[in-house]
Order: C-alpha cells, then structure tokens, then sequence
C-alpha cells in the first residue's frame, strides 16, 4: 500500500474516535510516557502541539518536575525547537498549531534534547513513522544526538505492522499507544 493510502485510511480510522475517547486514550498515554525512565532522566524534553486528531501530549506538563520544555516551531524547511514556561507561551500559528514564538535567546540546540516526542499518522511497534508528508520531524530525527530518546505517540490506531520505508524516512526509538 502507498504512503498515500495508508495516511488516507489511518486518517478515517482516528477520525472515528469520539473526543471522550482521545481524552482517555491520551491520559494512557502521558501516564505511559511520565512512568519512562527516559522521561524521569531526561533534563530538557521536546514535547509537541498535537492537532486536534492526535494525543493531546499536553497532558504531561502535569508531570514536568525540573526539566526544561521546549517544542517546535517551524522554520522555512526545519524546526526549531523553543524553550517556554509553560503552555500559555505557545501561539496560533499559520499550521493551525499552537507555536512559541521565535525568541533566539530561548532557542534549544537539538543537541540538548534528550527526549524528544514525535507526533505520527502511523507507527509501527518497533519505531517506524510515517508523517504528514512534510519531512520536518524525518529531518529532525536525522540530526538527534544518539544519545537522545526520541518516543513516536500515536493511538493503537495508527499502529500497522509495516510501513512503506524510504531512504529519508527516521524511525523512533520507542513507541506509546493506547
């Protein structure tokens, strides 16, 4: 099946969710996610804004102790990745996205994330993604230190048994889904 196809069907599938669905389903997931070791080791964590179709990964700033937070922001081709104090600092942005606002003294090197959460339209259980089509994450999981987790979030859903693979395609290190 082409890329296409299965954004196409996994799109219907998750569009068959109710909203108290994707709210228990989400708070599975963060409760997954806060309980990793990597998140309680981890000093600066990349979360994302999801779209309304996706886990609301929100939900785990109820879990930040010390660590620093950052999300993307897009940046012509690439993302940037923006340290906020919490969720009031992100903006509407032209995505539709909720984005910190391009603050250069607020900017985290990719280098310094040691866990980064990436949002997916499929996932497979051993890591492979498949995206939007646009690339940003695939280009940033390429440059992400080794060293860094990197955990796909998606619902059992949008879990297949195999994706289509291309030679840009990145995969994650470690898959959450409820």
């Amino acid at each position: 099946m082409t890329k296409s196809r299965i954004r196409t069907a996994v799109r219907l599938r998750i569009g068959t969710l109710s909203s108290e669905t994707r709210a228990a389903k989400s708070a599975a997931i963060c409760r997954q996610v806060a309980e990793a070791v990597e998140w309680r080791k981890a000093g600066t964590i990349a979360l994302f804004s999801p779209f309304d179709s996706e886990p609301n990964v929100d939900l785990l700033w109820a879990a930040v102790e010390a660590q620093t937070i950052c999300y993307p922001r897009v940046d012509g081709e690439r993302l940037v990745f923006i340290r906020v104090p919490d969720r009031a600092a992100l903006l509407k942005s032209r995505w539709n996205l909720r984005e910190p606002a391009h603050t250069q003294d607020r900017v985290v090197p990719l280098s310094a994330i040691e866990l980064l959460l990436v949002p997916g339209l499929a996932f497979t259980i051993d890591g492979h993604r498949l995206g939007r089509g646009g690339g940003f994450y695939d280009r940033t999981l390429a440059e992400v230190s080794p060293k860094s987790a990197t955990f796909g979030i998606c619902f059992t859903e949008q879990l297949l048994t195999k994706l289509p693979m291309e030679a840009h395609d990145q995969h994650v290190s470690r898959v959450f889904a409820a």
